[in-house]
């Protein structure tokens, strides 16, 4: 623990102050707390491989960035010491190549406690009301970093954006002649391969995926209303201790189509007999996650829609899902299903399977490219995917979203969400 002046055995009887509740430590506080960690030699894994890449590519420290997002709960922070927290839009942990990991965390008093017993590092330092940036640099300074070359990695992938801009400039006031560089691709390398223990946690992510879906299921009936079953899957997974990633529920008339994929903000819409309910549901155990998607219906389904699954998406899922492989490459797997569809004279979305690295990553196999870095196109153990399928009507008018994920194993594959894809889940 750093030299701390708000140490708690020194203020315990003046916590009215302000100046002695900021940036607390050596409480009693949440020490009966529980949390599951990864493994103390976990952490040491994910260090020792950044430290690795610092040196390959001639850094002195990483700037690790975080904020939850629809691609990351934390992002470089979660998977750095393991913090998971939901009300910080940018927070930052700074790794040295020599010396101890520090996270900075915006929020003072109890919430820095709390969180001290959560996180994988000892030294956890207060945000200074807004501060990130001042708070980094010093940590930079006391590591006689000043004139050092510090990577910067993103915090998520939709731009991708990085950090603050206030907390960039402010960092940049306090350590003038050191040289930061934007690295966007540098915490998937970190992370497109798992160890052992992060395909356990995506296994846990994916009985809790499954348990949503059970949950919508069960939920799902004439008068209940689309939010309210994003209420039943949210409650399946958190009671179960996961979090929520992706979670998008939209239903409509199997009769009268007007949806070939979730909504991503479930409506108010209320349900009626004979309506198909299509979902996403990707959910987070420990930061990582699996997804699962399957259609469901009220009542038994149309002739159409069990026609419809039965004969194209079903086979065009069995399809994909037999080319995961260790060694296999994705263009040629690519190239080997992208038809797979029109051949049964449907269409689909572009995207056919896409990676998880903490959650939804590179890369992307689509019909007609794959996106991704050069170590992403051949399939090896620890990686991990998420089949994403969307077959659509020739016409355009209703389709099914369907979606399952895996591990690739020394052995094989590892299936994340292993539920039964034959049929329709009938709601009740």
């Amino acid at each position: 623990m750093p030299n701390v002046a708000n140490d708690w055995t020194k203020v315990r009887y003046d916590l009215d102050k302000s100046e002695n509740f900021e940036a607390l430590c050596n409480s009693p506080w949440y020490s009966d707390a529980v949390y599951n960690k990864f493994s103390a030699e976990e952490f040491a894994r994910r260090h020792k491989l950044a430290r690795e890449l610092m040196a390959r590519d001639g850094f002195d420290a990483l700037i690790l960035c975080g904020s939850p997002n629809i691609y990351s709960h934390g992002s470089g922070v979660t998977w750095g010491c393991g913090l998971i927290d939901d009300r910080g839009l940018a927070q930052y942990m700074v790794l040295p190549a020599k010396g101890e990991p520090t996270l900075i965390y915006p929020h003072p008093g109890c919430h820095i406690e709390a969180v001290r017993k959560m996180v994988s590092i000892a030294d956890v330092r207060s945000g200074q009301h807004g501060h990130y940036g001042r708070a980094v640099a010093e940590r930079l300074l006391e590591l006689g970093l000043q004139k050092g070359r510090i990577g910067i990695t993103a915090a998520d992938r939709t731009g991708p954006e990085f950090m603050g801009v206030n907390a960039y400039l402010e960092m940049k006031k306090h350590v003038p002649e050191a040289d930061f560089v934007l690295q966007p691709m540098l915490m998937h390398e970190l992370t497109y391969l798992k160890s052992a223990e992060e395909i356990r946690a995506m296994a846990k992510a994916g009985e809790l995926a499954m348990n949503a879906l059970r949950a919508v299921a069960a939920r799902a009936k004439p008068g209940v209303r689309e939010y309210q079953l994003a209420a039943a899957a949210t409650h399946a997974v958190m009671d179960g201790g996961g979090r929520v990633h992706l979670l998008m529920i939209g239903s409509t008339s199997m009769h009268d189509p007007k949806l070939i994929f979730p909504n991503p903000n479930p409506s108010h819409r209320v349900l009626q007999q004979d309506d198909i309910i299509l979902c996403e549901l990707a959910m987070t155990y420990m930061g990582y996650t699996a997804k699962v998607g399957h259609p469901v219906s009220i009542g038994q389904p149309t002739e159409r829609y069990n026609r419809f699954h039965k004969d194209v998406v079903v086979p065009g899922f069995r399809a994909i899902e037999a080319q995961l492989a260790p060694g296999r490459n994705l263009e040629e797997l690519r190239k080997s299903v992208c038809g797979v569809f029109r051949a049964k004279g449907a269409q689909s979305r572009p995207i056919l399977m896409h990676g998880h690295d903490l959650i939804t990553s590179l890369p992307f196999i689509m019909t007609d490219e794959v996106k991704g870095a050069p170590f992403d196109m051949v399939m090896k153990p620890g990686m991990a995917y998420g089949i994403e399928i969307t077959p659509v009507s020739a016409d355009g008018t209703y389709g099914i979203f369907f979606s399952r994920s895996y591990a690739i194993t020394d052995g094989g594959v590892q299936a994340l969400t292993p539920y039964p894809a034959d049929d329709i889940l009938v709601a009740g």
